[in-house]
């Protein structure tokens, strides 16, 4: 009786199993695409940057932070980027958000007046329109653009993708406050378009010493960093502003030292 059993048992596993190779199978699901195919390349391009950083930009940021209290340089990035409402208004309406192209608007109105030419951000801090940060590549990815291959270029990409840099020379027209082409076209201005570029790395300094410390590779750690920052952007969970440390309008922040 127990081998009738068995062997019973052993019947119905068999034919499940047979049943099983006889269902069809539905399709395989495609394997997810390479984000880094140019990686020889990126790394190439990648050791570059960090070296210029670390030898030189770096250094003259950190002269930088010991010359002006904190409170200066946000002040000073504030108007820099009030300088990009060109493409943060231009871009909602592309993605269809007109609403979000109105507060732009709004911002880049009380900014540059009360806010004194943007230095100061009273819209955000008086009326809480907070920025967006907007470009052709968030606008691409919108419109259900996938990032397509990672990218790395020497001095004006550091990190980027190739959905990106397509809509690099549009972001370079519009937001003018990150351009780094604009001082070519104004040569004039090239020492403006230095002074953001230290004072942005200056405000990312301490960030950027944690971030290196903690990163087993720093490569990877940036690529994967932007590459899940611009996905963030893409679907626009919450904005790009950290509170700034004060921004009341006619004082500094007695409390920052000339030296830190």
């Amino acid at each position: 009786r127990l081998m009738r059993g068995a062997r019973s048992l052993l019947h119905a596993a068999l034919a499940a199993s047979l049943l099983a190779c006889a269902s069809p199978r539905g399709p395989e699901p495609e394997p997810a695409p390479e984000p880094d195919p140019w990686r020889p390349f990126n790394h190439a391009m990648f050791s570059v940057n960090d070296a210029l950083d670390r030898w030189l930009v770096g250094p003259v940021a950190k002269g930088w932070i010991f010359v002006t209290p904190e409170t200066v340089r946000v002040h000073l990035e504030q108007f820099y980027d009030n300088l990009n409402f060109p493409g943060y208004f231009v871009q909602p309406l592309l993605q269809g958000d007109p609403k979000q192209s109105g507060i732009a608007l709004a911002r880049f109105g009380v900014n540059s007046t009360a806010g004194l030419a943007g230095f100061f951000d009273p819209a955000h801090h008086w009326l809480g329109l907070a920025r967006r940060p907007e470009d052709m590549g968030q606008t691409f990815g919108v419109w259900g653009s996938g990032p397509g291959p990672y990218l790395v270029l020497p001095f004006l990409l550091p990190a980027s993708s190739a959905r990106d840099a397509a809509g690099f020379p549009v972001d370079s027209a519009l937001n003018i406050g990150d351009s780094a082409l604009i001082s070519w076209v104004v040569p004039g201005i090239w020492p403006a378009t230095l002074l953001r570029t230290i004072n942005r790395r200056a405000l990312a300094d301490d960030d950027l010493r944690e971030l290196r410390e903690a990163s087993f590779d720093w490569y990877s750690a940036v690529r994967d960093g932007y590459l899940q920052r611009r996905e963030v952007l893409i679907r626009n969970d919450g904005d790009d502003s950290e509170e700034a440390p004060s921004d009341d309008l006619y004082e500094l922040d007695e409390s920052d030292s000339l030296s830190e």
